[in-house]
């Protein structure tokens, strides 16, 4: 029983936010991060909200996953339900108080985390572009947690548009891959057994009409513009003294990614792999700015 608790977390999700909270710190404090005792208070509180969210996701999945992943610990009868349920309302909470005993700022993002958490669960997971901007703010608000935990945003904050607004343009590119190609008859044929909130993400109705709700070329628009947003506050960090020639070494590789990736966006005529491939860029150019940042604080 434990185990299925333990894997309820999906642990190595939560292993990557709390990283993700050790850079924010770094960033803000350099080695000294990791002398101070409120970054790994930070990290863990991280760990249990991300695992809540994780948890309380798989007690409203519990019918998809029957079917889709049998092995999870709900539908495998590992766990029930009503145990999961409680289980994740209780890391919620301890994660908070944790983030309490920080300061206001961590427990403001604490708290809007958990909320967006549940709310992405139960209602915006379905809905495209909320959907995909809710991620794309849980993603980058490590970055902010961990520069609260140590009182210090300015690069943090930096940090958190870069990554937010290139995962933005990067889950888009996964939901035209996704949209696009074989997975169409799928969906389809499945649309009609389907709950009306799922068929809202593709615009379908419960007969298995399916009717892209937003148009590729719109949603490719879209995407580029997050890029152009991530690149245009990229040399904030370099321009304002707060980082110096390490930072913008490993920026340019970062810069020149996202620009391949609009150039790819821009492209009228594109087919399935082309987004994969368009994913694939962003997510090599924000490892590149992830540790432009990291090594740009730390030398």
């Amino acid at each position: 029983m434990i185990e299925g608790f333990f894997k309820l977390m999906r642990p190595a999700n939560g292993v990557m936010t709390a990283l993700s909270v050790l850079v924010g710190a770094i960033i803000v404090a350099k080695f000294g991060a990791f002398f101070n005792p409120l970054t790994y208070v930070a990290m863990v509180a991280a760990f249990l909200v991300s695992g809540a969210g994780n948890a309380i996701n798989d007690c409203v999945d519990i019918d998809a996953d029957k079917v889709n992943k049998p092995y999870r610990p709900i539908p495998s009868g590992r766990v029930r339900p009503k145990a999961a349920l409680g289980f994740s309302m209780t890391l919620f909470v301890i994660g908070i108080i944790m983030a309490f005993f920080i300061n206001a700022a961590a427990l403001a993002i604490a708290v809007i985390n958990s909320l967006l958490l549940i709310s992405y669960s139960f209602y915006l997971k379905e809905r495209m572009l909320i959907g995909n901007a809710s991620i794309s703010y849980l993603v980058g608000s490590g970055f902010l947690f961990g520069g609260a935990a140590l009182g210090n945003l300015m690069l943090p904050v930096v940090m958190f548009f870069l990554s937010a607004f290139a995962n933005m343009a990067r889950e888009i590119a996964k939901d035209l891959e996704d949209i696009k190609g074989d997975r169409l008859m799928f969906l389809k044929k499945a649309v009609a057994k389907a709950k009306s909130r799922i068929a809202h993400r593709f615009n379908m109705d419960i007969s298995g009409n399916i009717r892209l709700r937003y148009r590729p070329r719109v949603l490719s628009v879209l995407a580029a513009l997050c890029l152009l947003v991530a690149i245009a506050v990229s040399p904030i960090p370099f321009m304002h003294g707060m980082l110096g020639y390490v930072y913008l070494a490993l920026l340019v590789p970062t810069d020149l990614l996202f620009l391949y990736s609009i150039f790819l966006f821009s492209r009228r005529q594109k087919k399935q792999r082309e987004y994969k491939k368009i994913s694939r860029t962003i997510k090599t150019g924000m490892l590149f700015g992830l540790l432009a940042f990291l090594l740009g604080a730390l030398f």
